[in-house]
């Protein structure tokens, strides 16, 4: 019961930090700002790696802003889990005598691949899949570019058929690998639901160019992140 309980809080939160945005606030920025946002946090990171977890604070109150608190939570804990597994890992393994690791170093290990992690999820986050599927639909891949916006679809909405799975076996007291299967059955028949729903769609080239308020302010909010997480890798 407690590994069914931990295992749809677990796809919750990530369904949350994935999917839980909308084509709102920071996605309405121009495409070249998240570029350059995007090419901020990779060069940061490459040219001074140990400065990296300096850049967490910035990156959470952009967040913050440009999404919300329950955002900044579900994909501070998604990281946070992951930052922990690897430095507890990486402390183990010093144990072993292969190398000296002290308990700030395990610190500065986790804060990094929570920094990077958090990163990563933004940057998802922030790309629109109109704007994928419009540079698709340039880029001449006309037929592919309907995938995009399906797939964003069909993803959370699996996670969701997955989750209300799960706690169907939770209520009725399943054990977890009895009831991964009908759980996995379910985001099956939601992708053939899906697929038979956009049978012609899937099948021709798209025709029209769908376009996206953009915003001025998550521009220019985008742009000064990106003059700040550089100033804090050269000058700090």
């Amino acid at each position: 019961m407690i590994t069914v309980s931990f295992l749809t809080w677990l796809i919750s939160v990530v369904y949350k930090a994935m999917f839980l945005t909308c084509d709102i606030k920071l996605r309405k920025a121009h495409l070249l700002s998240k570029i350059l946002f995007t090419a901020s946090i990779v060069v940061a990171v490459i040219i001074n790696p140990e400065k990296t977890p300096l850049l967490l604070p910035v990156l959470l109150l952009l967040g913050v802003v440009g999404f919300n608190l329950e955002w900044v939570f579900a994909a501070t804990v998604l990281t946070g889990l992951v930052g922990c597994y690897l430095a507890i890992s990486a402390y183990l393994l010093s144990l072993t005598g292969l190398y000296n690791m002290s308990l700030l170093q395990v610190l500065l290990v986790a804060l990094r691949a929570i920094t990077i992690g958090y990163s990563i999820i933004l940057v998802f986050n922030i790309i629109s899949p109109i704007d994928l599927y419009n540079a698709l639909r340039t880029l001449g891949a006309r037929r592919f570019s309907t995938y995009i916006i399906l797939l964003w679809r069909l993803i959370p909405l699996g996670l969701r058929s997955f989750i209300d799975s799960l706690a169907v076996g939770y209520l009725k007291r399943e054990k977890t690998t009895s009831r991964i299967p009908p759980a996995t059955a379910s985001v099956i028949e939601a992708g053939w639901l899906i697929e038979e729903y956009s049978y012609w769609r899937l099948r021709v080239k798209s025709k029209t160019h769908i376009p996206l308020p953009r915003s001025l302010l998550y521009t220019v909010t985008l742009y000064l992140t990106s003059i700040i997480i550089l100033i804090l890798v050269k000058i700090l």
